[in-house]
């Protein structure tokens, strides 16, 4: 296996510092791999002879058989002689979870850790984070108990962050949206493994379809660039910067240690490699959530389909501040669909169903609107506090999605906690819905943008 494999799939595993006191993270990261990780575990503390039934070794060298990835969480003056430790045994991988290193100043006890880990050939995660979590091996080394965070669950969405914290309210946001995770790695101080080597892992990785980075700065831009140029062509990234203001950046060298460099900068290496730039949080899942779930568009052409007249309007405001397309019906279906729809229904761009439509209408509409052919992509509005539109809407989006899928369709629905169980229906199943228009044809925006990149759709702007 690769050095990196290691990280994401071992066979065994040691968390060195397990703890029996459920407040410690030693005691957290050794439930989670007790509860769910399906290879061996082996929890070391000198002053411990079993913890969870397992039993308990002084050190790694104790552990008769062999150990593939080590956990780290101990105080950071006890680091280098644990992983020294690591080294003499042959373990693959470490990752270290505390703090107390290059970003307040101990540059040089970082750096023995680098020297010890290449020494021995082992690759290593931190210091200073929270390390990894993946969905398919059940590797788990955050340290936020599940009663407290719950773990997301196995999708084709793969996250990079050099933020512990936000990286751990990423994985939270993505439980409770139900978006589907592959790996999640918080890298920390990248005393080994940085942001490049884990974009090209995951790059490469069967599991991951779309890669998420929060990125604070880098200390190689130009093996940045190339990495996301050379990933970029198989596999959607969206970004998000932070240290974009000058106070940001400040906050970066006290944060991770990183070297924020211009925000410019890394909005142009960003935009020749076909990086999707999220300007904040939520669009950053807007937009990873469209990439993963919808084939990309052969055009720019949107047909908006709603049930409320207002919410159409200002679906189509947005489409062209995206500088977007809106669709041109044929003759042909726009008779069809007159047809099948009330006189005082209105059939255009947007088609305007009316506040009486019911799942039925909406099936028959869409049907047509999917397969005309000046027709590249379709954004659905609903209403369901309607008295018309009952819980059956879903199941028209899903076979509709289904038997047309080379064409994306995306959904807007805003409301209550009805709406919100529906929400939550629709993105189980890989249908994108957002609360407003604005963060819909945003993400519809993103998914045009990487389609011409890829040169799927011509790029005919000046």
């Amino acid at each position: 296996m690769d050095g990196l494999d290691y990280l994401f799939n071992p066979r065994s595993v040691a968390i060195i510092g397990a703890s029996r006191e459920p407040r410690k993270f030693g005691h957290v990261i050794l439930s989670n791999f007790v509860k769910r990780f399906r290879g061996k575990v082996y929890p070391i503390n000198p002053n411990a002879e079993e913890l969870m039934n397992l039993k308990c070794y002084p050190s790694v060298l104790d552990v008769p058989d062999e150990i593939d990835l080590a956990v780290i969480v101990i105080p950071a003056e006890y680091v280098e002689s644990a992983l020294l430790e690591c080294g003499k045994k042959g373990i693959k991988a470490v990752v270290i979870i505390p703090g107390g290193f290059s970003e307040v100043g101990e540059k040089e006890r970082e750096k023995r850790l680098t020297e010890i880990a290449r020494k021995y050939g082992m690759r290593l995660v931190g210091p200073n984070c929270i390390g990894i979590f993946d969905t398919y091996s059940h590797v788990d080394t955050m340290f936020s108990p599940m009663y407290k965070q719950d773990r997301p669950f196995k999708g084709r969405i793969s996250f990079i962050s050099q933020s512990g914290a936000y990286g751990t309210a990423i994985m939270d946001k993505a439980a409770m949206e139900n978006m589907g995770i592959s790996k999640f790695v918080s890298i920390g101080n990248r005393a080994d493994v940085d942001e490049i080597e884990m974009i090209k892992y995951l790059g490469n990785d069967k599991n991951t379809g779309v890669i998420v980075l929060y990125l604070e700065g880098t200390k190689n831009g130009r093996r940045l660039f190339n990495a996301l140029r050379e990933v970029g062509v198989k596999k959607p990234i969206v970004a998000m910067k932070g240290g974009k203001t000058s106070e940001g950046s400040r906050a970066t060298l006290s944060h991770t240690a990183s070297l924020a460099g211009s925000s410019e900068i890394f909005k142009g290496m960003f935009r020749q490699s076909g990086v999707l730039l999220a300007e904040n949080s939520e669009e950053l899942f807007d937009f990873a959530r469209a990439l993963a779930y919808l084939n990309l568009p052969k055009g720019d052409r949107i047909q908006i389909v709603t049930n409320a007249g207002g919410f159409g309007v200002i679906s189509a405001d947005e489409i062209i501040e995206n500088k977007l397309s809106m669709a041109k019906l044929s003759e042909s279906t726009i008779d069809r669909i007159k047809k099948i729809l009330p006189s005082y229904a209105i059939v255009g761009n947007p088609i305007d169903l009316v506040g009486d439509a019911d799942s039925r209408r909406y099936e028959r509409v869409l049907k047509y609107v999917m397969k005309d052919k000046g027709v590249d992509a379709v954004f659905v509005v609903m209403l369901l506090q309607l008295s018309a539109l009952e819980s059956d809407v879903v199941d028209v989006l899903i076979s509709v999605s289904s038997e047309f899928g080379d064409k994306p369709l995306m959904v807007c629905t805003t409301g209550g906690e009805f709406t919100q169980v529906h929400t939550r229906m629709m993105e189980k199943v890989n249908i994108p819905t957002y609360p407003t228009p604005e963060r819909g044809i945003r993400a519809m925006k993103a998914l045009v943008d990487y389609s011409r990149y890829r040169g799927i759709i011509p790029d005919t702007r000046e």
